[in-house]
C-alpha cells in the first residue's frame, strides 16, 4: 500500500547526552522497514526535486523503486552504475536547497 504521507519517516538519532561524549554519526540509520517505508512515500512524490537537482544524473525512480520491494544491493548497483562514490555525494547532495 502506497505511503502517501507528506511527512516523512524519522530517521533514528542518538540521544543528546550520549552523542554529546562521543564522534559517532549522530543519525543511526533506518531499519529495512523504515527505508521500504520512507521509499514507498518518495515514490509519489509529484515533484520530484533530487531527480532535477541531481548534478550527477542518479536514476533515482529506479533505485527508489528497489528499496520498496527490499532489493537492497540492486538499489545500490543502480546508484553506483552512475555515481562511483554514492556515500559521499549522499552526505553533501545539495538538492534540499
Amino acid at each position: 500500500m502506497p505511503n502517501m504521507s507528506q511527512t516523512k519517516v524519522p530517521i533514528p538519532e542518538q540521544d543528546p547526552k550520549v552523542r554529546a561524549h562521543n564522534f559517532e554519526e549522530v543519525t543511526l540509520g533506518y531499519t529495512k522497514e523504515m527505508a521500504m517505508e520512507e521509499a514507498t512515500r518518495c515514490l509519489n512524490c509529484k515533484n520530484m526535486p533530487c531527480v532535477s537537482g541531481c548534478p550527477v544524473g542518479v536514476r533515482i525512480p529506479e533505485f527508489i523503486k528497489k528499496i520498496t520491494e527490499g532489493e537492497f544491493e540492486q538499489a545500490y548497483e543502480i546508484i553506483h552504475s552512475t555515481n562511483g562514490l554514492p556515500a559521499v555525494c549522499g552526505r553533501v547532495c545539495p538538492q534540499e536547497r
